[in-house]
């Protein structure tokens, strides 16, 4: 019974963190994305940090193009390049994070052509 009482007690605390994991954006992620018009692939990843700073990498090579800045509020996600894009406007996003990785869907963007012609970027965790 002592250990039946410990596990609910471990259990009732490991539980509000999973959930907050999980609903934040928060993580290492990793895509591929097109390279050119020919229709070639190139890995891209991002990393989305607790200080509410981002970085990009295009072609996961350890080099750094991109930096931003972010905000969470009631399902949504607003980013904004600072450093590396010609473009350093707000696009705001509806997201999901999932197990396995993290769904953006556009909400409305100040930069063309982020977020590609569909509005949406799927992420895996990575």
């Amino acid at each position: 019974m002592k250990y039946l009482s410990s596990f609910v007690v471990i259990l009732c605390f490991c539980l509000p963190l999973a959930s907050s994991a999980q609903s934040s954006a928060v993580g290492e992620w990793k895509a591929m994305i097109p390279a050119d018009d020919q229709g070639n692939m190139m890995p891209m990843h991002v990393s989305i940090k607790a200080d509410n700073t981002y970085t990009v990498d295009f072609g996961a090579d350890g080099v750094v193009e991109i930096k931003g800045t972010f905000s969470e509020k009631d399902g949504q996600i607003t980013i904004q390049d600072v450093e590396g894009s010609e473009c350093t406007g707000k696009g705001v996003y509806k997201y999901e994070v999932t197990a396995d990785g993290l769904k953006m869907t556009r909400v409305s963007e100040e930069c063309e052509g982020r977020g590609g012609p569909d509005g949406v970027m799927e992420l895996k965790r990575g």
